[in-house]
């Protein structure tokens, strides 16, 4: 090297290719790496980007954990100071500086980020004849590094750093270190204060969160009777597409707090309501497998014994009642209807312009906006955090799954 600058292998994990699409960084992790090569640190945290995540099928990052990452301008101080005094490195450095420079922009922030400030890989690879395929996992599989649980900003990040690792030792020419990328170590950054901001990692795969039932408090004081029917009525939304999203999950909390219901009364509820929907079920003298299914699924999502579905079906048998008119069953989840309006949200697992059309030619009205008219949202991950959604939530419109929407608007095509 020139200087004894170290290294600062960076990779993000993005919610699209283009930034003049507004697609943002949702994750980001630095990796440094010392002259000869040897790992020193490493940081990682994934970032609000205050809009849906895109491919998630592709990077694997759910709403629920981006949801309560820090936003870009947050980490900006914390990820300057991993970077400063250090040659940048990265595989495809152009895509990474393109997006590090759209979200420092966004803060005013000049950067030196240009196509030729950092040291690419996937570029020194090439040159050192390493592989006839670009990617990361190519070329790491050439240079016979360990396999890796690519698309995770950290493992990507690692995997850049051992490649460049093995190409200071057998091809260091590859890895010259320019006049470009030594004034970009230098590059004089503005007065950001590192704030230390606290990192999100991704949920491990097999983890599962406690459910929101877990961070009611036992006993909470208040004065008098709670009304619950507002609890009652969120239940119902949250359930539409019989799921709990971590977002509907916050929601049914704060609401619980806010009516002053601790978590015995909580329980008491859904025992409760779980009790409607057998009476509902009873209303035409027979239960089907589905709909007892259907109860097992609602106990099991209010973290209720499902052998107690059970013993309700048994007591409510006698208590079964015809619904109110106009009022909707509750029983088996989503209904939808002839001339309902739905919007789409994310980007989901079928395309979004045939489900569109298949919906249409059932007779529903897919709209580009959500409102008040709006009968639900149907998202690629129901913890969105788009326009749409956040359209919906102030609008009191369920966002319910693609898996729920589709399911429902099937069974409408049936009947």
């Amino acid at each position: 090297m020139k200087a004894a600058h170290g290294y600062a292998v960076i990779d993000t994990e993005t919610t699209g290719i283009l930034t003049g699409w507004h697609h943002r960084i949702a994750e980001i992790a630095v990796v440094h790496v010392d002259p000869r090569g040897h790992v020193t640190d490493e940081w990682v945290t994934l970032v609000n980007p205050d809009r849906d995540l895109g491919p998630q099928a592709i990077h694997g990052i759910r709403a629920a954990d981006a949801r309560r990452a820090p936003r870009f301008e947050q980490l900006a101080g914390d990820l300057v100071e991993r970077l400063r005094g250090r040659v940048v490195v990265a595989h495809n450095w152009p895509f990474d500086a393109m997006h590090l420079r759209a979200e420092f922009g966004r803060l005013g922030v000049d950067t030196p980020f240009e196509p030729d400030a950092g040291l690419c890989t996937m570029r020194a690879a090439g040159r050192a004849r390493l592989s006839s395929g670009r990617s990361l996992i190519d070329c790491c599989a050439a240079a016979g590094l360990p396999e890796r649980a690519w698309h995770a900003a950290i493992d990507d990040a690692r995997g850049a750093g051992e490649l460049l690792a093995f190409l200071l030792r057998h091809a260091p020419s590859a890895v010259d270190v320019t006049d470009a990328h030594l004034q970009a170590a230098d590059w004089a950054w503005p007065d950001l204060e590192p704030r230390r901001t606290s990192t999100v990692r991704r949920t491990a795969i097999g983890h599962f969160e406690p459910h929101f039932l877990a961070r009611l408090v036992e006993r909470m004081p208040r004065d008098g009777e709670p009304a619950v029917d507002a609890y009652y009525a969120m239940l119902d939304d949250a359930l539409l597409d019989r799921q709990i999203s971590a977002t509907e999950g916050d929601a049914l909390i704060q609401i619980a707090h806010d009516l002053g219901l601790h978590k015995n009364e909580v329980v008491a509820l859904h025992l409760s309501y779980l009790r409607d929907l057998a009476r509902e079920a009873w209303s035409d003298q027979i239960v089907t497998d589905d709909e007892r299914n259907d109860l097992l699924t609602v106990a099991t999502l209010l973290a209720l014994d499902p052998a107690i579905v059970g013993t309700i079906l048994d007591e409510e048998r006698d208590a079964a009642r015809e619904p109110a008119p106009g009022q909707e069953r509750k029983v088996g989840g989503l209904v939808l209807r002839p001339g309902d309006k739905v919007v789409l949200t994310g980007d989901m697992k079928r395309a979004r312009a045939d489900i569109a059309a298949e919906a249409t030619a059932a007779g529903i009205r897919v709209t580009s906006a959500v409102s008040k008219q709006t009968r639900v949202l149907a998202a690629a991950d129901p913890d969105s955090m788009s326009g749409k959604a956040k359209r919906a939530r102030e609008c009191g419109v369920p966002v319910v799954s693609e898996d729920a929407f589709l399911q429902a608007l099937a069974k409408l095509i049936r009947s």
